[in-house]
């Protein structure tokens, strides 16, 4: 049975008949030192696997793609999507975090000035993401690379998530940034603990009305293209921590499916 209690980001998945293990380990997709805490126990799983997986894979990124994906759509901005107000709040907290003004970002979506301020509150203390330097890691040693969702996939999970909601999202960000800030600190700590629980618990809190398209319906393709991928081969899967735990979590949905699943 699954230990719902037991702190830990890597967790063994084995199948009926088969005694070796893959495994599902929780990452963060930052630079920040703090997310590399467990870098050599992954590194150890990848090793034992034959397949590494990440939620998407990481060579199939289109840089042009990406940057698409950023902006709105021709006609808007953000000068008249925002209030005033909301507008001069913004530009101020931008100017004295990131040392630049709104009107440089006035054609972004919301959730990339989001996205803009949650990096600078954190370190980048790495050249690589957590996600990439495993990627590389596993690419260095001959390990088969998968992603678990398509790029495609990622890219319309962006594009399908609500402007209102995004909004919403910079309006409360702006409003209690302080709040906002503790939050984000507190979320790096949980990862260090390696407590799935309330770091599943800080992601629904997160997303919010994004909930169902970010986290539920992600992780039953996750399962899903999990379970795929082990009936071939042994794998590691790389996914941010958030999705590991819950009733809707992806290791409750792998044991839904028949799987062993223990901490490792």
């Amino acid at each position: 049975m699954m230990n719902k209690k037991k702190n830990t980001l890597v967790w063994a998945v084995y199948t009926e008949g088969v005694a070796e293990a893959s495994y599902i380990v929780g990452t963060m997709h930052v630079r920040d030192e703090r997310a590399f805490t467990f870098d050599t126990l992954f590194y150890e799983k990848i090793l034992a696997c034959e397949v590494f997986a990440t939620e998407f894979a990481l060579d199939d990124a289109k840089e042009s793609d990406i940057n698409e994906s950023m902006y709105l759509q021709e006609g808007q901005s953000l000068k008249l999507l925002i209030s005033n107000k909301l507008y001069n709040a913004l530009n101020q907290l931008l100017a004295k975090r990131v040392g630049m003004e709104l009107s440089n970002f006035n054609h972004f979506k919301p959730i990339m000035i989001t996205n803009l301020l949650t990096e600078n509150i954190l370190s980048n203390d790495r050249m690589f993401s957590l996600d990439e330097t495993l990627w590389n890691f596993a690419k260095e040693n001959g390990k088969i690379l998968r992603g678990i969702e398509t790029f495609e996939e990622q890219l319309s999970v962006l594009k399908s998530m609500s402007l209102d909601d995004q909004i919403k999202g910079l309006k409360d960000l702006t409003k209690n940034f302080s709040q906002f800030r503790k939050q984000l600190i507190q979320m790096t700590k949980l990862y260090e603990k390696a407590d799935i629980t309330e770091l599943y618990k800080a992601a629904k809190r997160s997303s919010k009305g994004g909930r169902k398209l970010l986290l539920y319906d992600r992780n039953i393709v996750m399962a899903d293209r999990i379970e795929e991928m082990m009936k071939h081969n042994t794998v590691c899967a790389a996914i941010g921590a958030g999705h590991l735990s819950g009733k809707k979590g992806v290791l409750k949905q792998m044991k839904d499916k028949g799987f062993k699943v223990n901490p490792a």
